[in-house]
């Protein structure tokens, strides 16, 4: 089962505003690097309990690709407390991921 839960449609903006720690996924289905990214953050869910994941599909979503000023993926997008509070694009090993989650 996967740790990371598709957003739901309705209401997305006021679904951002409810969560206090998350990491939020934007992927294309046909992306092979999203693929691989979807494997690290499956990963780091396990090792952080307390996060929320999320993922959003780009093509179903475009509105929120242009609100975060991304045009790439994968993309992550941490949020805190109903604000994004960091916006990375691109792949990243589980390493790179705990420590830039950790800086925050």
């Amino acid at each position: 089962m996967s740790a990371i839960t598709p957003i739901p449609n309705e209401h997305i903006e006021n679904f951002f505003a409810s969560l206090t720690d998350a990491i939020l996924f934007f992927h294309k289905e046909q992306c092979p690097h999203c693929k691989n990214m979807e494997k690290v953050l499956e990963k780091f869910s396990t090792k952080t309990p307390s996060v929320e994941f999320f993922s959003i599909d780009c093509e179903k979503h475009p509105e929120l690709q242009e609100k975060l000023s991304f045009y790439r993926v994968p993309t992550i997008a941490f949020v805190r407390n109903g604000e994004v509070i960091k916006v990375h694009t691109g792949l990243m090993n589980p390493r790179e991921l705990k420590t830039l989650y950790t800086s925050l």
